[in-house]
């Protein structure tokens, strides 16, 4: 449907007149040090950051739009939401909460929905969705002096320490205890079974899961056995030749952590056109196949956007007195 330009002033005016009560501020960002590996001293605790490789491949996938939105809704409070388109991620604008909340209860929503539709886009198949920010739940300044730990627990099981980091910056980066409504539990989010398989105790008297150090052995050997054997051979069984120091690897093997590795290989067997890597992760991120589903879609994007938007807290960190250690 195209909207003529009279059509389009009318419909911006409305839309002025339902946002007069918008709280809202510009979301800025400082950007990405991708290439630098970190180690701070904030008040006694070491904050730590591993470097992914900047080469023209990781970048691919680091400057996304689908990264780009989720970096956005994760540094914007849960007091706005972001007008987002869904197919594209594009975000249209942030709205204060106590805005949509209000509309939202007077059952007007959709048409609120439906003006950014057709003021912004020509195509009259665009989806608007109204996302919170969820920065309440990103706590890096909790989770930051857990990851130095956590890194060399996984290397000094052989296992490539970027895993735990991605893995600790989106699990339950707000809550070390935290517990799933599918029932993983813990920084690592390991499930029951899981747990007990790599050496933890999980009863009615004790669960490991909530001791940090033991569930952080048990997830490097949740990967070293499962999630990199199960990454290659589902990228080898599409016909891809693997390099696991890649990111479009590491993230593969984040999916299979995620959602199981029989599921990534069905959702990753059922694309086409698939020639690179980074041609399935990307391919991924618009699939839904049997069990592989949204959450299973945005588990790696969210990894590579909490990854940058930690990175822009130490920037931050970086402005202050802050004493820097060498590495």
């Amino acid at each position: 449907m195209i909207v003529s330009r009279s059509s389009k002033v009318y419909l911006l005016g409305a839309l002025f007149f339902l946002l007069s009560s918008l709280h809202s501020r510009p979301i800025q960002w400082l950007d990405s040090a991708l290439n630098y590996e970190f180690a701070y001293t904030v008040d006694s605790a070491r904050l730590s950051l591993k470097k992914i490789k900047p080469d023209s491949l990781s970048r691919d996938l680091l400057f996304q739009p689908e990264v780009f939105f989720w970096i956005k809704d994760i540094e914007l409070d849960k007091d706005s939401f972001l007008v987002v388109e869904k197919k594209s991620r594009t975000v249209l604008d942030v709205v204060s909460a106590e805005t949509v909340l209000e509309i939202e209860k007077g059952g007007n929503l959709k048409c609120l929905g439906t003006i950014y539709q057709q003021v912004c886009f020509a195509d009259s198949q665009a989806i608007i969705r109204f996302v919170r920010g969820r920065k309440q739940f990103f706590k890096y300044r909790a989770i930051g002096p857990k990851l130095y730990e956590g890194m060399s627990l996984f290397e000094a099981n052989g296992v490539d320490p970027i895993y735990a980091q991605l893995l600790l910056l989106i699990e339950s980066p707000n809550d070390e205890h935290g517990v799933s409504s599918a029932g993983a539990v813990g920084n690592f989010q390991l499930m029951p079974r899981v747990a007990r398989r790599y050496g933890l105790r999980v009863n009615r008297y004790r669960d490991d899961r909530m001791n940090f150090r033991k569930s952080a052995v048990a997830a490097s050997k949740l990967f070293k056995r499962y999630c990199i054997p199960s990454a290659r051979r589902t990228a080898e069984s599409i016909g891809l030749e693997v390099d696991e120091s890649s990111l479009w690897f590491k993230l593969l093997a984040l999916h299979v952590y995620n959602a199981g590795g029989g599921n990534v290989k069905k959702a990753a067997r059922s694309l086409e056109n698939v020639k690179t890597g980074n041609d399935l992760i990307k391919q991924l991120w618009h699939t839904k196949y049997g069990a592989f589903g949204n959450s299973s879609q945005n588990y790696s994007q969210l990894c590579l956007a909490s990854y940058r938007a930690y990175t822009n807290y130490f920037s931050k960190i970086k402005e202050i007195n802050i004493t820097e250690d060498d590495i």
